[in-house]
């Protein structure tokens, strides 16, 4: 369903908005080398057509193509422009900034979370309390963090609530899911 979704939105959207959002997607994910000329004569050619209807089509249905093949290969493009960024430490004077509290539960296949306005331990506690009612969740390793979104990237704190070693375990995780954390936690 979220498939038909995607697609939907994709056929709502003009061809220069799907083309930086499949550029700002393919950069996040390390894959704009890759396609970058194209990417660039895409570009030219909606410069040079102004106006050009047909030819903006054209460009829009390449894109969609790019974008369609990037699918099957596994990757989640309803994301777009959106990022995710980790910044050191924050107290609780960063609710001042703007952030809010999230503990996650990252297993080995999964992340759990919960965000609110209680503390730490109290959203730890209604995290553990939601796997247990599910009784599906993988056992997992809590991480207190801060969360806000600035612009369209997720940035991520550690919390006072987690240890010095817990948030460098969490930060070694972070680098090699990061795609994996965005999709999970893009609804924040």
């Amino acid at each position: 369903m979220a498939r038909i979704f995607d697609r939907l939105a994709e056929s709502f959207s003009s061809a220069w908005r799907l083309l930086s959002d499949t550029t700002n997607f393919l950069s996040r994910i390390g894959l704009l080398e890759k396609y970058e000329s194209e990417l660039r004569e895409w570009r030219a050619r909606l410069a040079r057509a102004h106006r050009d209807q047909i030819t903006a089509q054209h460009v829009r249905d390449e894109v969609v193509a790019l974008r369609k093949a990037l699918r099957e290969q596994g990757y989640d493009l309803r994301l777009g422009s959106k990022d995710i960024a980790l910044e050191g430490f924050r107290h609780d004077d960063a609710m001042a900034e703007g952030f809010r509290r999230v503990v996650l539960g990252v297993a080995e296949n999964d992340v759990y979370w919960v965000a609110g306005d209680s503390n730490h331990i109290a959203l730890a506690e209604q995290l553990d309390n939601t796997c247990r009612a599910r009784r599906r969740c993988e056992p997992y390793t809590v991480h207190c963090l801060w969360y806000r979104w600035r612009n369209n990237v997720l940035v991520l704190s550690g919390a006072a609530s987690e240890t010095a070693e817990s948030f460098e375990e969490f930060k070694l995780y972070f680098v090699s899911h990061r795609e994996f954390l965005l999709r999970k936690l893009a609804v924040l």
